[in-house]
């Protein structure tokens, strides 16, 4: 419009009728102008919206394949909103309600992130921070986002009025990641603490890395030994006849390794195996090497207990056996249960019930049991399948004994849905159960059993090499004495530790014959008056404290009778030994004497005394009331069985600690002669 004037000043000199015509014609010429101008921008302003809206299209499909989400946080109002998607209530949410829907953890780090584009110190950020998905509900269902801000500023603004956050859903991706490291960080440990030496060499047998193991077992002298990287592995002499270099195949085996080079001298276990590739070619070789010496020690050991632990198996897979008898024969019957008429029906087969009861009744059998109480409102309590066992009056059995039972019960359901009632099995488990508790009781003695003889060897071990400690070290010492008096006084006590020795040898001896089938008695006539004599003069040699004394107490000059005199002479030689320990001051008093057909010792002592609960118990084997006095703990176990073998009775009578104590033994024995 602004070219017409100049054209019509021009035009003012040519003839009017000429130059209207030539107006017209400029005026014609100008709308077409215009017109043309305007489509043109038209068609530039459709075609430039057509390809916004793509770009948005492409960019919504973009968003809704990545599953993000894109939110917009008005800084002004310090309010967020959705762009795209819902991960915000409709509405929006203030900023503050949105930091309690991000795990505490993590507030810290969406609040530096919000800071630092706020603040302009960036104008794009990310950060990755755990969200709670449930939203306002917050329920505590975590997942990663990783947030890209984009910061939009006014014309010629300083500070960003909006913030542009496009949040991905990171949680797969990162839980992958992390299980990969943690895979990658458990693999590393594993190969660096294994118990097993581990190492990888490459295709030419060149040594690549080990393990701490491997070179404690090979005495590494570095970390990188020149000796095993120098050498390649099919050169090494335990490899040399058995690898190929050309075709490695696994190997596996056990050996004696001797390396003189290193000093290895060990049993080994070792295995060889391959790595290939696709296309076949040798990538690497795993070796490992386990020292197995001491398994093999172990093995040795253990050997001489494997009687005992094959017996105790044997025992154990018997009540097993019979467990699993009773489990396929055990009694049971079948029952259904109808809600509407309160009855319960017995079968014994499938066909006519074997009895029925009402529900009133059916509850008085139950003691404490859930069934009581579900029976009572049935249709909330059986309407799931119910296991239970129950302590309770028998149903189908003799006698008014309460009996262990097994119930299983499933409802059952008309056509519509609704409840009527259960079925399910009633087995009686009373057998069961008690096998069970034998079962429990053998396998606590067998492992109680394996406990005793642990406890017995390292008694053994150590009762043993005291005396022989002190034979060696007092011989050792006696050709250096030139005294007689000191001299007698070590061969004293060197005869007090072999006697001791001897002593600890013939518990053992008792003790072994006793498992391998009991002590023999071998009764034989004898005069125990002469025989109870010399044991006394021999024991009264061990009385070495001068404020203990020891007395004799036999009755008879001549006292003919038939028994096992060695036997009976063990006895009193245990119990003695016994009161010598324990007593300090005072004295102990050995005698016997005959009556009504028996043989009745007794040994008194002032000593320790013996508590009232280990009176039954200090019988057993391997019992000791004091673990620092000397002994293994087997001395009245082997009197005890003597007693039994003999068909006779042995105890013990003490007030208490400190009371003093009196072992006796009450044995039958036929009397020949007797003369006071």
């Amino acid at each position: 419009m602004t070219i017409l004037p100049s054209y019509i000043q021009a035009l003012a000199t040519i003839p009017l009728d000429v130059s209207s015509v030539l107006m017209v014609v400029v005026i014609c010429i100008a709308f077409i102008i215009t017109w043309a101008v305007n489509r043109i921008s038209l068609l530039r302003i459709r075609q430039s919206t057509d390809k916004i809206k793509e770009t948005s299209t492409i960019m919504q499909h973009t968003l809704n394949m990545g599953k993000n989400f894109v939110l917009m946080l008005d800084i002004r109002q310090r309010h967020a909103v959705n762009i795209h998607s819902n991960l915000l209530p409709d509405d929006g949410m203030a900023y503050e309600e949105s930091l309690e829907l991000i795990h505490p953890d993590d507030r810290h780090i969406y609040q530096e992130f919000i800071k630092r584009l706020i603040s302009g110190e960036k104008e794009t950020d990310e950060c990755i921070f755990r969200w709670d998905i449930s939203g306002i509900q917050k329920l505590g269902q975590w997942r990663y986002m990783e947030d890209r801000g984009i910061a939009e500023y006014a014309n010629a603004g300083i500070r960003p009025i909006h913030i542009f956050c496009t949040l991905t859903d990171r949680t797969e991706q990162i839980l992958m990641e992390r299980d990969e490291q943690e895979m990658a960080d458990k693999y590393r440990r594993i190969f660096e603490q294994s118990l097993t030496g581990l190492a990888f060499y490459d295709k030419d047998g060149r040594l690549l890395t080990t393990n701490q193991k491997m070179r404690e077992i090979l005495n590494f002298q570095s970390e990188k030994d020149p000796y095993y990287y120098n050498n390649s592995l099919f050169d090494m002499p335990t490899f040399r006849d058995l690898l190929n270099n050309r075709n490695v195949e696994e190997l596996y085996f056990c050996t004696k390794s001797i390396i003189i080079e290193r000093g290895v001298n060990c049993y080994t276990e070792m295995r060889v195996h391959p790595i290939y590739k696709d296309d076949g070619e040798l990538y690497c070789i795993t070796f490992s090497i386990r020292d197995v010496s001491q398994e093999r020690e172990l093995y040795l050991q253990n050997k001489k207990n494997s009687l005992d632990i094959r017996l105790a198996n044997e025992a154990i897979q018997q009540y097993e056996n019979e467990i699993q008898y009773l489990m396929d024969t055990c009694n049971m019957r079948f029952f259904r249960t109808s809600f509407t008429k309160r009855q319960c029906y017995f079968f014994k087969t499938l066909g006519t019930p074997e009895s029925q009861m009402d529900f009133d009744t059916l509850i008085d059998h139950f003691v404490d049991s859930p069934f009581r109480q579900g029976l009572i409102e049935p249709e909330k309590y059986f309407d799931v399948p119910r296991t239970t066992v129950t302590y309770m009056h028998p149903f189908f059995h003799e006698g008014e004994d309460l009996q262990w039972n097994i119930v299983d019960s499933t409802p059952y359901f008309d056509e519509n849905g609704h409840l009527e009632g259960s079925y399910g099995v009633v087995r009686n488990v009373n057998d069961l159960i008690n096998k069970q508790e034998r079962l429990k009781q053998e396998t606590e003695r067998a492992n109680d059993s394996g406990r005793l003889k642990s406890v017995f060897m390292a008694n053994m071990t150590h009762e043993i090499r005291t005396p022989l400690n002190s034979i060696v070290g007092f011989s050792d010492v006696l050709p250096m004495l030139t005294s007689q008096e000191e001299k007698q006084e070590i061969i004293r006590i060197i005869m007090n530790n072999c006697d001791m020795l001897m002593r600890l040898i013939n518990d053992i001896l008792a003790i072994s014959s006793l498992d391998a089938g009991g002590i023999s008695i071998e009764p034989a006539e004898v005069d125990f008056s002469k025989s109870f004599d010399d044991i006394c003069e021999s024991l009264k040699e061990r009385v070495q404290e001068p404020s203990v004394e020891f007395i004799k107490d036999n009755p008879y000059s001549s006292f003919i009778t038939i028994l096992d005199d060695k036997r009976i002479q063990q006895v009193i030689t245990d119990f003695v030994t016994n009161a010598v320990k324990y007593t300090h001051q005072g004295h102990i008093k050995v005698g016997y004497r005959y009556e009504d057909g028996h043989l009745y010792l007794y040994c008194e002592d002032t000593g320790t005394g013996i508590p009232k609960e280990y009176q039954k118990k200090i019988f057993e084997r391997f019992v000791k009331l004091n673990d620092f006095v000397q002994g293994t703990g087997l001395g009245l176990s082997i009197c005890k069985a003597i007693a039994d073998a003999c068909h006779g009775d042995i105890g013990v009578e003490s007030e208490g600690e400190g009371q003093g104590s009196t072992f006796w033994i009450r044995i039958p024995c036929e009397e020949v002669k007797k003369e006071r």
